[in-house]
């Protein structure tokens, strides 16, 4: 399913989320983490009227997203967007599988160099780096995208819920520290459910017979 089709989902997706992730956010951070969310969901559905490309999409809706979202996640977030889109050719119209690894893996690059977070620091890359690994070996391995997509968001759910026995070492949960211990954390599990959420789209659009 394109951008455009998937862009007004995705507000739908984060505004059925949102309370449950500002719920799991107040556990150890400033609990708005569904509002971010929402926020940034928000812009790039907007963003994405204007926009033919997704090298577009993700450079001018990361920039829509940091304005309209800029906590600690929603810079995160939209930074990750912008350098994946300036990693892809301009006159790419249809991505490859290959493509979307290379995009994760900016993305990762980015959150850890805009974030100084490291895997086993209990953020979002707990959940991310353990899932583009997952994603990529299915692509190497030559398997559907649904079974690539469904072995990505099992390890992101499996990683997501480990997090609970980690102690935060970034951000304002980093003070709690062991205090934080048996909370999930959020961004991490935001990470899952948005794997879940393109899962399910695949899944959708081939019983539709909707060009992915």
């Amino acid at each position: 399913m394109d951008f455009k089709k998937m862009s007004p989902l995705l507000v739908e997706f984060a505004e059925r989320n949102k309370e449950a992730w500002n719920k799991l956010d107040g556990a150890q951070g400033d609990g708005d983490l569904g509002v971010t969310i929402i926020l940034g969901a928000e812009a790039l559905a907007e963003s994405a009227t204007s926009c033919h490309t997704v090298k577009e999409w993700f450079e001018i809706g990361g920039k829509a997203l940091r304005k309209a979202a800029p906590s600690t996640m929603g810079i995160l977030i939209a930074s990750a967007l912008i350098s994946a889109g300036k990693s892809l050719d301009s006159e790419k119209m249809v991505l490859t599988l290959g493509d979307w690894v290379g995009i994760q893996s900016c993305m990762v690059e980015e959150i850890q160099k805009r974030g100084g977070a490291k895997l086993g620091d209990k953020t979002v890359l707990d959940a991310l780096i353990p899932a583009v690994q997952v994603f990529s070996s299915g692509v190497d391995d030559g398997k559907s995208v649904q079974q690539i997509l469904t072995e990505t968001t099992d390890i992101a759910k499996q990683s997501a819920e480990s997090t609970a026995s980690l102690v935060s070492k970034i951000g304002r949960s980093s003070w709690l520290g062991e205090r934080a211990l048996g909370n999930v954390d959020g961004g991490a599990w935001v990470c899952y459910q948005l794997y879940e959420f393109i899962l399910d789209l695949t899944k959708n659009a081939e019983h539709k017979n909707i060009k992915t």
